[in-house]
């Protein structure tokens, strides 16, 4: 049985106001499928943003220094764990939630898996709220070695 999944396209919209929307729908029990994750921004000033992702991705623990914390750098997966983090996700339903979304780095996503898309639309997180600079998850992701460029 293939449930039915609400179509988000990720580009232009701001980060944390459509993880905020999609990890709300997951919780609510829909299966979300975003694309064009590449193209979803992070407003503020662009060294201020990769200082803080530098700080995040040298963090590491006391007692076993080459054990995580791993850091993504795909711009899919970066966008699932921001979704995560708006998850109870060490309960159980907020860990089914973060199952149910899914992220495709372009606007092509598999099919055969996702047969039932019905589009839909995340309002207030377009990038023309902006006044200032921002810069997307494609920039951030080949500042921290994503080798894929589509």
């Amino acid at each position: 049985m293939n449930p039915e999944y609400l179509l988000i396209d990720g580009k232009d919209k701001i980060l944390g106001r459509l993880a905020a929307q999609v990890a709300k729908l997951a919780l609510l029990g829909k299966h979300v499928l975003v694309i064009n994750a590449k193209d979803i921004v992070i407003s503020g000033n662009k060294q201020s943003i990769f200082d803080r992702y530098v700080e995040k991705k040298n963090k590491r623990t006391r007692t076993q220094p080459k054990w995580g914390p791993f850091f993504h750098r795909t711009p899919d997966r970066l966008f699932r764990r921001t979704c995560r983090g708006m998850l109870p996700f060490k309960m159980p339903h907020g860990e089914a939630a973060f199952k149910r979304i899914h992220a495709s780095i372009t606007a092509e996503y598999d099919k055969a898996m996702h047969r039932k898309v019905i589009p839909y639309d995340v309002p207030d997180a377009g990038k023309e709220r902006l006044s200032h600079d921002y810069i997307t998850l494609e920039t951030l992701g080949n500042r921290f070695g994503w080798k894929l460029q589509v």
